[in-house]
């Protein structure tokens, strides 16, 4: 074997010594380092998605639908509105529709009011048109209503039911109510309720006649309860014309105004014959609370429970 020659063993050792001190630099020098794995995140994580769109609350919509079923449906109205909200306020990312929620809850107070207020006012039309006073009008004060008279005292004699019939036509006012007796010079008991009526008009009164006689003493309790606060709040607007059936009982014949029964009460028609009436065999005692009741709904055209149906003579109460 040939020898080396000592360029080769240069190059030899050269080469090894290399190779050692490439060695050594690709050897780990230390301790290794070691910790938690770094994970690989991806360019499009799935978390990074858009959130789903809030679905509307069930609730909300039923809020709304409910104002279709009158008085309940209000009241429900109001308390699904209310669920909804709270039901959209505790998961607002899940549940949608605050809005429709609130306009149920508003619509339902609102309409809850309304059906209160129209319930209230069919209840009291109910009750009085059965001849009953609301409860409010029963506790008003009874303290009497003062009389004032308005034709001078020496032009009337004595106009009360129970008395002697006036001379000459009075008129008076007690309280808020028109008083007429028709005095005994009159041409017809026709004329003049013709003009009664005609005063009526102008001042948005409403007539009823009254049929009287001397002694009555149920006319009399009708007129000593005129200044009763009940008699006041029934009769408001009316004028009273009183009308003494021994003095004009031709008249009140030709005008179909029954006299038989009294004291008695009508509503005149355009021909001035009666169209409506009732007595004083209505109530029981001549006392206000009996009285003002059945009067009261009798003008206004509610008096529709009677003891005695109202029979109009033939060829009276007229619409012309």
């Amino acid at each position: 074997m040939p020898e080396s020659s000592p360029s080769d063993v240069a190059t030899r050792l050269s080469l090894s010594e290399w190779k050692l001190a490439a060695g050594s630099l690709l050897e780990p020098r230390g301790e290794p380092v070691t910790g938690p794995a770094i994970p690989f995140v991806q360019p499009c994580d799935a978390s990074m998605a858009p959130l789903p769109r809030a679905g509307m609350s069930a609730m909300a919509v039923l809020s709304v639908v409910a104002l279709l079923l009158g008085p309940v449906g209000s009241v429900a109205a109001m308390v699904l509105g209310w669920a909804a909200r709270k039901e959209i306020d505790d998961a607002p990312v899940v549940r949608g529709g605050h809005g429709l929620a609130t306009a149920g809850l508003l619509l339902g107070a609102l309409l809850t009011t309304g059906w209160g207020a129209a319930l209230a006012l069919g209840a009291w039309d109910l009750t009085y048109a059965h001849g009953k006073l609301p409860a409010a009008v029963e506790s008003e004060a009874t303290e009497p209503v003062a009389t004032t008279k308005v034709m001078p005292e020496s032009e009337a004699a004595s106009s009360t039911p129970g008395g002697s019939v006036p001379q000459k036509t009075t008129l008076q006012r007690i309280g808020d109510l028109t008083v007429v007796d028709v005095g005994v010079d009159v041409r017809t008991l026709g004329e003049e309720l013709a003009k009664q009526r005609a005063a009526a008009s102008e001042l948005g009164e409403k007539v009823v006649v009254m049929t009287t006689r001397d002694p009555c003493e149920p006319c009399r309790g009708v007129e000593q309860s005129l200044t009763d606060a009940l008699m006041q709040t029934a009769l408001r607007g009316v004028r009273l014309v009183r009308v003494d059936i021994d003095v004009f009982q031709e008249d009140l014949d030709e005008l179909k105004i029954p006299w038989n029964r009294y004291p008695g009460f009508f509503l005149p028609a355009l021909d001035l014959t009666p169209r409506d009436g009732i007595d004083g065999g209505e109530w029981d005692d001549d006392i206000p609370r009996n009285i003002a009741p059945v009067l009261g709904a009798f003008v206004r055209g509610q008096f529709t429970t009677r003891r005695e149906p109202w029979k109009a003579r033939p060829g009276s109460g007229v619409h012309l």
